[in-house]
């Protein structure tokens, strides 16, 4: 893949995340302005946890939260809140095969 068509896949994600949070903090549960927010990782995108919960859970939109910058994104940090961290874990696995399951019926249905 290109770094363009990347960079592309990569902004087009923060927007759908940003929607899908209806453009509210999940921190702290205020808006935020379209040119003004980040998308904090909720298990935090390091090696250890990239080893620990695989590369798939870190970098799943599940994952991520629309936040304000700062301390709303340090506060999306599940890391000291393990049963957090298996909820969004296990909560990634299901979506992972619940979309398994639907490319095959499409398959099977020849859609």
């Amino acid at each position: 893949m290109s770094a363009e068509r990347k960079r592309f896949e990569q902004a087009e994600e923060r927007l759908r995340i940003y929607a899908r949070d209806h453009g509210i903090c999940q921190a702290c549960g205020k808006p935020v302005p379209m040119d003004g927010f980040e998308v904090a990782h909720r298990i935090a995108n390091t090696a250890s946890n990239r080893k620990r919960h695989s590369d798939r859970a870190i970098d799943h939109p599940l994952n991520k939260a629309t936040t304000h910058p700062g301390r709303c994104n340090s506060a999306m940090n599940c890391g000291f809140r393990p049963d957090e961290c298996r909820s969004i874990v296990e909560a990634v696995k299901a979506a992972r095969i619940e979309a398994a399951i639907d490319r095959l019926e499409e398959a099977i249905d020849g859609d």
